[in-house]
C-alpha cells in the first residue's frame, strides 16, 4: 500500500485520536465504533511507514512522526472545507467571474444598465464583474464562444437562435434642434419635413448600428454636413445651430446642451430603438441566472415606479 491511498477519512479518524489522545472518546466523537477506529489508524501507519502513536494499557501519545503529521492533517482537512464552501458558493452563484459585453455607441446613455449592475452588485458582491466593449456581431460571437456570458445589445432582428434575450428598454427617437431652429415651434416632427436639412450624425465606426438606423429610417438620403465623435459633441454642434439630428430620447438626460427635443410624429416600432440583455439559450449557470434575476427585478421595480407617476 502506498500513501497515495490515503483517504480523508483516515486524516478525520487520526486527527480525532490525537486530539483526544484516547480510541474510546475519540470513537465516540466520530460516531463509530472503537474496533474499525483502531483498524483504520493502524492502515494509516501502514500506508505511511512510521508509527503514528504510542499506546500502552492506561495512556495514547502522539510520536513525534505523529506530532508532524496532525500539523499538515489539519491542513488539509482545513484546505478540504474550504474548498467544498468554496464549490458550494460557486454552486449558488455566490463567486466567479462574469463576462458582460456592452454595445459601445456614440448616441445612447442607459441609465438602467448601472441600475441592473449596482443591484447584482449588491446581491453578489464577491463575483468578480468584467466588462467589455463590443459590437454587435463582436458581442453574439463571444456569446456563443462562452467568451462572455451576457451582452447590452441594440435591438436587431437577426438574433442568432442559440441565444436568447430580454428587452430591458424600448426607447424612442427625437430630432433634436436649436431654440432658434423652426423646427422648435413644432409639438411633433413628420420625417418627410426633413429631407432639405442639414443632418449632424456621430461617426459611423463609432456607431454604424444607429448611423444606418437613422438613414433607413429617413426614408431619403439626409444631407450629412457634419460627422463627430460623441453625442456631446453632436448636440453641442446642434445648440450652434449648425444643423439637426435624430438621437434616442435617452439624450434628453443632457438637458445642458441647450437644444430642443421634438417626438416624430405618427410614431411606429421602426422609430423605437430597444436595448436587450442577450445570453446563450442553454447557459444555466448560477452566475447567468442570478444576474438575470437581477435584471427582471430592475425591470419589475421601474415599471412599477411608471405606472404610479402614470396614476
Amino acid at each position: 500500500m502506498y500513501s497515495k491511498d490515503i483517504e480523508l477519512r483516515h486524516l478525520r479518524y487520526f486527527v480525532a485520536v490525537a486530539e483526544e489522545l484516547h480510541f474510546s472518546r475519540a470513537a465516540e466523537k466520530l460516531q463509530i465504533a472503537q474496533p474499525p477506529l483502531s483498524q483504520q489508524i493502524r492502515q494509516l501507519e501502514h500506508m505511511l511507514g512510521v508509527r503514528l502513536f504510542e499506546r500502552n494499557y492506561h495512556t495514547v501519545t502522539l510520536t513525534a512522526a505523529g506530532e508532524v503529521f496532525l500539523a499538515e492533517a489539519r491542513h488539509v482537512l482545513d484546505e478540504m472545507e474550504q474548498a467544498l464552501a468554496r464549490m458550494q458558493d460557486a454552486k449558488q452563484g455566490l463567486v466567479g467571474r462574469l463576462n458582460i459585453g456592452y454595445f459601445q455607441s456614440a448616441e445612447v446613455t442607459d441609465a438602467i444598465i448601472p441600475a441592473i449592475l449596482q443591484l447584482y452588485r449588491q446581491r453578489f458582491p464577491t463575483v468578480e464583474i468584467q466588462l467589455r466593449a463590443t459590437n454587435l456581431q463582436e458581442q453574439w460571437q463571444a456569446i456563443q464562444a462562452q467568451e462572455i456570458q451576457l451582452g447590452f445589445a441594440a435591438c436587431s432582428s437577426d438574433l442568432p437562435k442559440d441565444l436568447d434575450m430580454l428587452v430591458i428598454e424600448r426607447i424612442p427617437l427625437v430630432v433634436v434642434c436649436a431654440p432658434e431652429h423652426p423646427l422648435a415651434s413644432q409639438p411633433a416632427i413628420a420625417l418627410r419635413s426633413l429631407i432639405n436639412e442639414a443632418f449632424i450624425f456621430c461617426h459611423r465606426q463609432a456607431s454604424h448600428f444607429f448611423y444606418d438606423r437613422i438613414v433607413q429610417l429617413c426614408g431619403f438620403s439626409p444631407h450629412i454636413t457634419q460627422e463627430v465623435a460623441d453625442l456631446r459633441m453632436l448636440l453641442g454642434l446642434v445648440a450652434a445651430n449648425m444643423g439637426i439630428s435624430i438621437v434616442p430620447a435617452s439624450a434628453v438626460s443632457m438637458r445642458d446642451q441647450g437644444v430642443i427635443y421634438r417626438p416624430l410624429a405618427n410614431l411606429h416600432e421602426a422609430d423605437i430603438i430597444e436595448t436587450l440583455l442577450v445570453w446563450r439559450r442553454a447557459d444555466s449557470s448560477p452566475l447567468v441566472q442570478n444576474f438575470l434575476t437581477a435584471t427582471r427585478e430592475v425591470l419589475e421595480q421601474r415599471n412599477k415606479s411608471v405606472a404610479s407617476i402614470r396614476e
